[in-house]
């Protein structure tokens, strides 16, 4: 068999791109939003808007951001639209959207949504420039946030919830075989920019933050650009390179970085990190026994990945190896916690099902402290990463709501489901139902309040 026939797994609905851009106003909701929620749900993801070949990875291709907008219990609208950037303006025959393009690398990015300020910007990893999105979607142009970020910035970035400072890893090509650590505040301004070398031309897909430090996963899967012919995003399985993770503390610099090393393997995305009372550092992460080397188009077709645990030892002076224990031997991916506990000691995590089929066809909540597990199946739905929206500030940590785009195959359209988390297993407090087309299985985004709004 050709390798490139794997590939088909992730064709089809609801993985196949949708090329109409819509809005509307009269949105079917089937139960009540909650009138605390004002604010936008925001979900990026790769949308072709040209021909798919049989190269096509499935996290490649043109970003597509889909829209609800919530506000006091109704919902006003959705909308979906292209990244303006890279070949989308020349796909749809527009002008270009202008603006800086970071890195010799003009892509429309497609793996999440950030805020600076007030501003909005559509966000990839590999060094492209961030796109700023205008209040409905609609592209602004590029930007590096006039010179700040003039390397790029990461499809994955990391909150502080008590300073509310934004920390990402950058890498591309032009940096070679080094990564970016960047510390910033909410409003962009830097504050810690630090080159760290790594072990070769690592994707590094998400990071971690604890109260005082910043991980950098240097793992098993690297770029090789002689695969290139065979896929349109070359990485592959590199079993005989170190797998460790750096140790950084946030304000510190290249010297102070810390290595750990751990059994070959790959991480997509991390859940959380905290540290002990005994100066120990703990990062739980979705964790990949092998990726990239058998599936050349997709995270799916290698191993399932399970919740484990790894404890790094800060104080010791012996051997920097970490210890590793599975916390649920389960096929999950795209887990979260509450943003109040990011890099926090924590109980409860949630995340979604990702088998080999794949099917995503559940969403799992994680309790850390009975090690015991609710499962919520959306009535046969395929869901995609849930965002965690505390109620209040004072509030258990799992107090608040979940929300993400669930598709449903029997109807072939997709709704934005609304979870209590305290009732997990219940069907959602409400779902907002997407007319006219699916939601495609994307990548991330999240939850934006609208500024002053609880």
């Amino acid at each position: 068999m050709w390798p490139f026939t794997a590939n088909r797994r992730y064709r089809g609905i609801p993985f196949d791109p949708v090329h109409v851009e819509h809005t509307h106003t009269d949105l079917k909701v089937e139960g009540e939003i909650p009138s605390e929620l004002t604010g936008l749900y925001l979900r990026n993801g790769p949308n072709p808007a040209g021909p798919i070949g049989w190269r096509h990875h499935y996290f490649s291709g043109d970003g597509m951001v889909h829209g609800v907008k919530v506000e006091r219990g109704r919902a006003r609208w959705y909308r979906n639209r292209f990244v303006r950037a890279g070949g989308v303006p020349k796909a749809l025959g527009e002008p270009d959207p202008g603006g800086p393009v970071s890195s010799g690398l003009d892509v429309s990015p497609n793996t999440n949504v950030i805020r600076f300020g007030d501003r909005m910007f559509a966000s990839n990893e590999g060094g492209p420039s961030l796109v700023e999105l205008g209040p409905h979607l609609e592209t602004i142009s590029r930007s590096t946030l006039d010179g700040v970020v003039p390397d790029g910035f990461t499809g994955h970035h990391k909150v502080d919830p008590d300073d509310g400072d934004i920390h990402g890893v950058v890498y591309s090509g032009a940096l070679g075989t080094n990564a970016l650590y960047l510390r910033m505040t909410e409003d962009g301004r830097m504050l810690n920019r630090v080159k760290v070398p790594l072990a070769g031309n690592t994707q590094i897909h998400d990071m971690s933050i604890s109260r005082r430090y910043a991980v950098i996963y240097d793992l098993n899967v690297e770029f090789r650009m002689w695969m290139l012919p065979l896929t349109t995003l070359p990485i592959r399985w590199s079993p005989r390179r170190p797998s460790r993770l750096g140790i950084l503390p946030k304000g510190g610099d290249a010297s102070d970085v810390r290595w750990f090393e751990v059994e070959p393997c790959y991480v997509y995305h991390p859940m959380n990190a905290f540290e002990t009372d005994d100066d120990k550092l703990v990062l739980d992460v979705s964790r990949y026994a092998q990726a990239a080397k058998k599936d050349l188009y997709g995270p799916l077709g290698d191993t399932t990945p399970t919740i484990h645990r790894w404890t790094l030892d800060l104080a010791s002076g012996g051997s920097a190896v970490a210890t590793e224990e599975v916390l649920f031997n389960l096929a999950l991916d795209f887990p979260k916690v509450s943003p109040r506990f990011e890099g926090r000691n924590y109980r409860f995590g949630y995340g979604v099902e990702a088998s080999l089929r794949p099917s995503f066809d559940a969403a799992i909540k994680m309790d850390l402290e009975t090690r015991t597990t609710q499962r919520q199946a959306f009535d046969g739905g395929m869901a995609s990463e849930l965002t965690f929206i505390p109620r209040s500030e004072s509030g258990t940590e799992d107090d608040g709501w979940l929300m993400g785009f669930v598709f449903q195959p029997e109807r072939q359209r997709s709704r934005l489901v609304i979870l209590d988390a305290q009732r997990f297993t219940d069907p959602p407090v409400a779902s907002i139902w997407i007319p006219e087309q699916y939601v495609p299985i994307g990548t991330h985004g999240g939850w934006f309040p609208d500024p002053g709004s609880a």
